[in-house]
């Protein structure tokens, strides 16, 4: 028996289009507002003045006298300087035409306006996601001096920090630690910090490391008692800490060694494991704004033709005592 409806169709069939969008998960590795100090309000440059320590002054009283003590404690300054920062970017209606993505446009004098429309969210998705990754990888890994495009936008921590002591831990490999070797080195910043630093609450400091260090460190977490180790290897653990100090991966840290070559990783060859010890108030960041990924508009201009994606902010880092930092580096043995 012949079928009652016969395929008379001309149009190409491609398949069934899902009318959604899936997003590549973009990370950063902390959180502003917690790991660090926002001073808001800094329009390009501002002097942020630190005072010294005061010690050795309480002397035994022996006679009426009109002598003061000796001892004595700078005020001095170190200076932010925030880098005028900009996001531009822009979209064409026409690029998506043909696609399925063009039957979400507008009609008629509008259609050329995706504002609103499904690749106008991913447009502003991506941005802002990308913002928020920016900024995390400029305030550590900027040089002004620097020849890599994307990063001279202001000095970062690493090229600020450069002159700082630098503890270093051979492995067998320098570049793949493995967990005894990447405790080994954790401890040895921790030990070999300065005496300031120390005495930092634990719960006000933070351990700033690549994230091969601490994947390698989560094997010793894993593989140090029987019940525990389960425990961690099957639930992990929300806040990775030794002695008491959360220890935060840094994703970004990668994406910079493999960008630039931080005067700080280049002892003696390209270093590309490191720690950075430090209390959470000696790292600032200064901007005019108080959320970068927020400070944007999106509008659309009809001679143009275009949607049109522009941020602006600015944005620098500094820090303010060598003796509430400790910087480690693990080495060829």
């Amino acid at each position: 028996m012949a079928n009652v409806a016969n395929d008379a169709i001309s149009a190409t069939y491609g398949g069934a289009q899902l009318n959604e969008i899936f997003y590549e998960p973009v990370f950063r590795s902390d959180d502003i507002m917690r790991n660090y100090r926002v001073i808001p309000n800094v329009k390009h440059v501002m002097n942020v003045y630190t005072a010294a320590a005061l010690t050795k002054i309480v002397e035994v009283y022996s006679t009426c006298s009109t002598a003061s003590g000796a001892n004595q404690f700078d005020i001095s300054d170190k200076v932010i300087t925030a880098g005028r920062c900009r996001v531009a970017l822009e979209q064409c209606t026409d690029e998506f035409f043909g696609t399925f993505i063009e039957e979400s446009y507008r009609s008629g004098a509008d259609v050329m306006n995706i504002e609103g429309t499904q690749l106008a969210d991913a447009i502003v998705n991506r941005a802002v996601k990308g913002i928020a990754s920016d900024v995390v990888r400029l305030a550590w890994g900027g040089d002004v001096a620097g020849a890599v495009a994307g990063y001279a936008v202001f000095n970062g921590w690493m090229e600020l920090m450069k002159a700082e002591p630098v503890l270093t831990q051979t492995a067998a490999d320098a570049a793949n630690p493995t967990a005894q070797e990447a405790l080994n080195i954790i401890m040895k910043v921790y030990d070999g910090a300065p005496a300031a630093l120390q005495q930092v609450a634990p719960a006000d400091k933070k351990m700033f490391v690549t994230p091969k260090l601490y994947n390698a460190y989560l094997q010793n977490i894993e593989g140090n008692g029987a019940d525990l180790a389960i425990v961690n290897m099957v639930d992990a653990s929300p806040r990775v800490s030794f002695r008491g100090v959360e220890l935060v991966a840094m994703y970004e840290w990668d994406t910079i060694l493999a960008d630039t070559n931080p005067d700080l990783f280049n002892n003696v060859t390209d270093l590309t494991q490191g720690v950075c010890y430090t209390a959470v108030e000696n790292l600032i960041i200064g901007s005019d704004v108080t959320d970068p990924e927020g400070s944007f508009k999106v509008f659309y201009d009809d001679l143009e033709e275009k949607m049109f994606f522009r941020g602006y902010f600015k944005l620098g880092v500094q820090y303010l005592y060598s003796s509430l930092v400790q910087w480690g580096l693990v080495i060829a043995a």
